[in-house]
């Protein structure tokens, strides 16, 4: 963080408490290197005082029981979290020592307020990610200041912090809390493309604002991060792709409803090629099913094509009357079976779909054919549906059967 203190433990003095019940103590915080909380309360010696603590834990809900714990330090530095949550009280009891807890927990968001060294008159923003990897700094200008993005070149764990995003002002902005919003946006925006370059949903646990005489400093807990198996921007050669993001925040070139939800389907973690190739396809699907209306998707359009749906029921039944000897029950089940199947003959394929979505927001197609895109959706039909898409002597299954 700002001065690396934040990785080191701070001792504090505060109040823990739940459902109404307080306890003065004193405890240390830090953050870790994959950006999550980490408590040392010590010893708290188990008394009518501090009993409510061992009973707001220990009950027969299965749902763990919220304490919040707020503290400040001798120099000023304040904490505060009202979500934390003890994975274990370790209670021990002896002749000498009395009843004892030595608790262990987490939290889910916490707070830190500090002064920094010296006052930041125009404001500063910082969000930093979890595994992102990069050689040397990427950075740009836009109409919020200078926004930069940095990160290392080789990373051992993809679950610890290796970088991060920050937005400098250029000047003392005339609305710091309108600046800020504006920023948190712009920060996110820029993470979620960087996902799609680094092809995993890169994670950013703490977010750190400067600005006059604090620095406040939020930090959320997550998951952990999976490594990307083939980065689809190389880490060598980000630039582009980082300009690209910065641009497209403030004009975007075509409006592309949920982009963010195609983003993390393409860079959530997969471990078989057949996963890849489904999530590939989920985000295809989503593109479509998010940005083509009615008339791209039909044939022909709705009201037109019940007419013809109805006469096509009415053939249907008198089909079914003669070939079948069945009940007139199983009949009538029949029909209807068919019938919900027949609003499936106005769609459109997804090769036509994805052509036409293509052409709407001009994206050459140049060397991926019709054959290609068909291959792919007939795959990802038999993963679903068999879980393979290929038999035992490893040749591609030709049906769905």
């Amino acid at each position: 963080m700002q001065d690396k203190g934040l990785s080191e433990f701070k001792s504090l003095s505060g109040i823990l408490q739940s459902n109404g019940s307080t306890v003065p103590v004193n405890f240390a915080v830090r953050i870790d290197p994959s950006g999550e909380v980490e408590f040392d309360f010590g010893i708290i010696p188990l008394s009518q005082d501090t009993f409510f603590i061992k009973k707001n834990w220990h009950h027969d809900s299965p749902k763990l029981s919220s304490f919040s714990v707020s503290g400040q330090s001798e120099d000023g530095f304040e904490f505060k979290t009202d979500d934390l949550q003890f994975n274990s009280l370790k209670c021990e009891s002896s002749k000498e020592s009395g009843h004892l807890m030595m608790p262990t927990g987490r939290c889910s968001k916490a707070e830190f307020h500090s002064k920094p060294f010296e006052s930041v008159p125009k404001p500063i923003i910082l969000m930093y990610l979890k595994g992102f990897r990069n050689f040397g700094q990427l950075s740009t200008k836009c109409s919020l200041g200078t926004i930069a993005l940095d990160g290392i070149s080789s990373i051992l764990d993809t679950n610890t912090i290796t970088g991060r995003i920050s937005i400098y002002s250029d000047k003392i902005p005339e609305d710091l809390s309108a600046w800020r919003m504006e920023a948190d946006k712009l920060l996110e925006h820029v993470r979620r493309v960087m996902s799609f370059a680094s092809a995993t949903v890169l994670q950013a646990p703490v977010i750190e604002f400067r600005a006059n005489d604090c620095v406040d400093v939020v930090v959320l807990s997550q998951t952990r991060q999976a490594p990307a198996h083939m980065n689809t921007f190389h880490y060598l050669n980000q630039q582009p792709i980082f300009d690209t993001a910065v641009k497209s925040f403030f004009r975007p070139p075509v409006k592309v409803n949920n982009l963010f939800f195609a983003i993390e389907w393409f860079a959530m973690d997969a471990t078989y090629n057949e996963v890849r190739l489904v999530n590939a396809m989920t985000v295809l699907e989503n593109l479509v099913a998010s940005n083509l209306g009615d008339n791209d998707v039909m044939i022909r359009p709705l009201k037109e094509f019940e007419k013809t749906r109805t006469k096509l029921r009415q053939v249907i039944k008198k089909c079914v009357n003669k070939w079948s000897d069945e009940e007139t029950d199983k009949a009538k089940e029949v029909v209807a079976e068919l019938n919900e199947r027949l609003s499936d003959l106005n769609r459109r394929s997804i090769l036509q779909k994805i052509k036409i979505l293509a052409a709407l927001w001009s994206v050459p197609l140049d060397g991926i054919g019709d054959d290609k895109i068909k291959s792919a959706k007939r795959a990802r039909d038999l993963i679903v549906h068999r879980g393979h898409y290929y038999n035992e002597e490893g040749e591609v299954i030709d049906d769905l059967g």
